[in-house]
């Protein structure tokens, strides 16, 4: 099987729906799968990078915990909108995993360089 580079745009807050799980759902079984998975986290979706969360006190499982497995399915190509976080004010350290800070001019070469895009 030819190997594929995949972008995953997460978007959306981690809690309220199933979209954040399911991205990295998405990114941990392509990756099994031997596929080139790279990860943008833009809005709310920087959110489920935080160290920080609770989501117990709204009986949720905490999605901190699959973003800290990611480096073991050899995703380590997370990126981060750096609009998205000057504006909600989250830097590098309060995150669970070392990301690049990207402007949307490299955003739209990520975006063209890969074979398979998906937004959640």
């Amino acid at each position: 099987m030819q190997s594929k580079s995949i972008l995953l745009i997460l978007s959306h807050a981690p809690y309220g729906d199933t979209r954040a799980k399911e991205a990295l759902d998405l990114a941990l079984t392509a990756a099994a799968f031997g596929q080139d998975v790279s990860l943008l986290f833009t809005q709310d979706a920087l959110y489920l990078l935080l160290k920080s969360q609770q989501p117990q006190a709204i009986e949720q499982k905490n999605l901190a915990n699959i973003c800290s497995a990611l480096p073991m399915y050899d995703i380590d190509k997370i990126y981060i909108e750096n609009n998205t976080s000057q504006t909600k004010h989250i830097t590098a350290e309060q995150l669970i995993l070392p990301g690049v800070f990207v402007n949307h001019n490299q955003i739209a070469l990520m975006i063209r360089d890969h074979d398979v895009v998906l937004r959640f």
